[in-house]
């Protein structure tokens, strides 16, 4: 047998197995993060709620600009990392409660909610992102798994700690317990 054959045999049975692993994760996931920054929770509510400034503090935002409302509620269309994605505010209730979702359709791979807790407490503020999100193809749910299930929220919230001058180390919750 050639070289060349071997290689596409290969090759085919990396993918056949790469597939079949994310056939077995689940297409749900529901994971949190969680900082704790010394800024009062006021400003830390502010920059997170306005989003057309994310891209001046977070430099995988390309461009973040309001878009057309949906159901009455506010979107804004996202240039994150190369990609574009409409997000719509389902809830708001400052300074503590920010639910958005990412808008799809039946052609989309990934999607979900996020819910930034914004808490006040002795020292500062404490900030908890939790997605409940979703992917589709088996093959991103690997990517995913290699990557990091909290890894978009960990980059966020890094990124919203050295806005206020803070390195940071967002800690992985489940169900509201810190995991390893």
């Amino acid at each position: 047998m050639g070289f060349l054959k071997k290689l596409v045999i290969g090759l085919v049975l990396l993918v056949a197995c790469v597939y079949a692993v994310g056939l077995s994760l689940p297409r749900e996931h529901k994971v949190s993060s969680r900082i704790q920054l010394t800024a009062p929770r006021d400003s830390v509510w502010t920059v997170l709620r306005n989003f057309g400034d994310y891209p001046k503090w977070h430099p995988d935002f390309k461009s973040s600009v309001k878009g057309e409302r949906r159901d009455g509620h506010e979107v804004w269309v996202q240039d994150v990392g190369g990609m574009t994605m409409s997000v719509e505010f389902l809830e708001i209730q400052p300074p503590s409660l920010l639910v958005t979702e990412i808008i799809t359709d039946e052609k989309s791979q990934w999607g979900g909610v996020w819910t930034y807790d914004v808490a006040a407490n002795g020292t500062g503020t404490e900030v908890t992102i939790t997605e409940e999100g979703w992917v589709k193809s088996p093959f991103f749910r690997v990517m995913m798994k290699v990557m990091g299930t909290h890894s978009t929220m960990d980059g966020v919230l890094k990124h919203l700690g050295a806005r206020f001058g803070e390195q940071v180390s967002p800690e992985h919750l489940k169900d509201g317990a810190k995991t390893e």
